[in-house]
């Protein structure tokens, strides 16, 4: 009984170490709220295993690419554009629950905030 008890262990340890990314590809709409903004942006993700590629799009700055990781369900990505003519870098970080996912994110200049995302459905 003994042997069986640690096989099964030895599984279910195999299978926690090897969980596959969360499914995120597709398009999100975010809310954004740093400590002076609000935002509305749009992100399409692309995703090939753990790598993240894709666009982010505000209306007040237009679309920038974007290039991330997503790990189980730990989610990370950045996106540079101009803001107000400067060169900014905007850091998410979150977790993913099925079609909603959230956490903190940076941008220089304009502070650090949260956001939240949900999936768009495909039409």
């Amino acid at each position: 009984m003994t042997l069986l008890v640690r096989l099964l262990a030895i599984c279910g340890l195999a299978a926690a170490l090897s969980a596959e990314p969360a499914k995120v590809a597709g398009k999100w709409n975010v809310t954004l709220q740093l400590e002076a903004i609000t935002g509305h942006p749009v992100i399409l993700l692309k995703q090939d295993g753990e790598k993240l590629t894709g666009t982010y799009e505000s209306t007040r700055y237009g679309q920038s690419e974007l290039k991330g990781s997503i790990k189980e369900k730990e989610i990370e990505f950045s996106v540079s554009f101009v803001a107000e003519g400067m060169q900014t870098q905007g850091v998410f970080g979150g977790t993913v629950d099925g079609d909603t996912m959230s956490g903190n994110c940076s941008f220089d200049g304009a502070g650090d905030g949260t956001w939240s995302a949900s999936r768009v459905k495909p039409q």
